[in-house]
């Protein structure tokens, strides 16, 4: 489907467009594409692309003479599982051409919908729509981030109160996403970047401010996951502090005990031997007297390792 934006956004067909100095946006599919591509001049190594199962998120604009033309995989940040949307697009002196090549929940669609809901005609530039779809992609990504912050901050209180639960799992499953979003923010930086290039001078030198805020807008994005990176460094540091102290206590406790226990074993190796002469086997209380020979070694243990704070 292509709309042309003049004083309204209405529908043409493809063949009113290529000489027509108006601007027009287009959403296709694949298999349209290839339909049509020849009509434009697109060059067929793009549509090969296009075709790739490839979904590297390291993506760059491919500059031609008479047009600029780029992949965007869209990832969902709120469900990283899911597979990510694949978006082409062209971009001519008056076409914006959007090629839907897998979007499973229709967002790409909806996107450009919202974008031509919102355009006002009076006022419509090239750039500007290019823009304003771009920032849609991006639109709830602060709202994201802030509940990752939260998440983060929630395992930080469990760890210092000592409530640990779940902590690895959810930790990896944070940094896993954390990781997915920053590849996702470079992506957009780079085609932000290479728009403000405009190397085969699609755009007016004038509008190219709106691919200079996008890119900064990506780029704050890209800094606070940077910080939140760092802010799961430091959560683990004190996660595995905290798991050494509470070892260090456990090995504290069997090392007292250990020390107790000791004398007691040389006590009962000592009355352990097989002389004939031991007067305390033949004493009528000896077992008794062991007895509390031994609690008071005990008791005297205990206060020792009181006085020394070790217990």
């Amino acid at each position: 489907m292509f709309y042309e934006i003049s004083n309204t956004v209405k529908p043409v067909g493809y063949r009113e467009i290529k000489n027509s100095e108006s601007i027009y946006v287009g959403i296709i599919t694949l298999k349209e594409l290839e339909e049509i591509y020849e009509f434009f001049d697109f060059s067929e190594s793009t549509l090969t692309t296009c075709r790739s199962e490839n979904k590297n998120m390291q993506n760059t604009i491919a500059v031609y003479d008479d047009y600029s033309f780029g992949i965007i995989n869209v990832i969902d940040s709120k469900d990283i599982h899911k597979s990510p949307d694949k978006v082409a697009f062209y971009i001519m002196s008056n076409l914006f051409l959007i090629v839907d090549i897998f979007d499973e929940d229709k967002s790409t669609i909806s996107a450009l919908d919202m974008v031509l809901a919102r355009t006002k005609q009076n006022k419509v530039t090239l750039e500007k729509i290019i823009y304003n779809f771009l920032s849609r992609l991006i639109f709830e990504e602060n709202i994201e981030i802030e509940n990752l912050e939260l998440k983060i901050s929630k395992l930080e209180k469990q760890v210092f109160s000592n409530e640990i639960k779940n902590f690895n799992d959810e930790l990896l499953l944070i940094q896993k996403k954390l990781s997915t979003m920053r590849n996702y923010y470079e992506q957009l930086v780079n085609i932000g970047e290479d728009l403000m290039e405009n190397e085969n001078d699609i755009f007016q030198d004038e509008n190219l401010r709106y691919f200079k805020m996008f890119t900064n807008r990506v780029d704050r994005l890209s800094n606070n996951i940077q910080m939140l990176r760092d802010y799961v460094s430091q959560v683990r540091e004190a996660y595995q502090a905290q798991m050494d102290y509470n070892i260090n206590n456990i090995m504290k406790v069997f090392t007292v005990v250990t020390t107790i226990f000791l004398p007691l074993t040389l006590i009962i190796g000592w009355y352990g031997m097989n002389f004939e002469f031991m007067p305390e086997i033949t004493w009528r209380y000896g077992y008794l007297g062991v007895v509390f020979l031994s609690i008071v070694v005990v008791i005297l243990c205990i206060i020792w390792f009181k006085k020394k704070k070790l217990m």
